[in-house]
């Protein structure tokens, strides 16, 4: 499994080094150079995720005991967060690219290699769930499938592990209230001095930051 993704990480590397040079006069920095740069990032955390996971299977293979089993348990969950940053900012390149692909390049091959791309960086999220369980070999963590899969988790966690996932939750939801403010007001700006159009990208924003908003004031009023 580790040779066929190596495999295709490096055809997808040179098919797109190759594809580069010999179009190069004719690729656009606003399109096509940047798709392809956005292709080869993605694919670089892929690779980067790969071996995280890779570091942590090899982990549970060895024997550890007394401080030095805590250490490899702390390496464990910093490589879990490792691969879940990787894993989900490859699957977000890889939208922009298939996005900016249909909008910019129209190039069919180029869309072709983002719809794999992030039908690849897909799998690699949905296997997160199984990787947990890899790091916490010794809890009976629920199941993805589970339709109550985040309300099972936070049960299952201790009082310091809810603290740290509700931290955590409280600063993204702020920091997603300033970065579709921001959004809203550089997009409105942008209209205005460039005169085309955002109505519609800033009628979205600001739908997603009254949805957000709104469901979390409606948990936190309900409980």
């Amino acid at each position: 499994m580790k040779l066929i993704l190596q495999l295709l990480i490096g055809g997808f590397v040179g098919f797109f080094v190759v594809y580069a040079l010999m179009n190069f006069s004719e690729v656009h920095f606003a399109g096509e150079i940047t798709v392809i740069s956005l292709i080869a990032v993605s694919i670089i955390l892929i690779a980067l995720s790969i071996f995280r996971s890779q570091k942590i299977k090899s982990l549970n293979t060895q024997n550890f005991s007394g401080d030095e089993e805590d250490e490899v348990e702390d390496r464990k969950y910093k490589m879990f967060a490792d691969y879940s940053l990787f894993a989900n900012s490859s699957f977000v390149l890889s939208v922009l690219a298939l996005s900016l692909s249909l909008i910019t390049t129209q190039n069919l091959m180029l869309t072709i290699a983002s719809m794999c791309l992030l039908i690849i960086t897909f799998i690699f999220i949905y296997y997160m769930g199984h990787l947990m369980q890899q790091v916490y070999q010794e809890r009976n963590l629920p199941s993805t499938s589970d339709p109550d899969y985040a309300k099972s988790l936070l049960d299952i966690a201790d009082d310091g592990e809810k603290h740290v996932i509700l931290d955590g939750l409280y600063k993204s939801h702020s920091l997603l209230n300033i970065s579709l403010v921001a959004a809203i007001i550089l997009s409105t700006v942008y209209s205005v001095t460039r005169e085309d159009s955002q109505i519609f990208s800033i009628i979205l924003m600001a739908a997603v930051l009254l949805v957000v908003n709104s469901k979390y004031l409606l948990v936190v009023r309900n409980k």
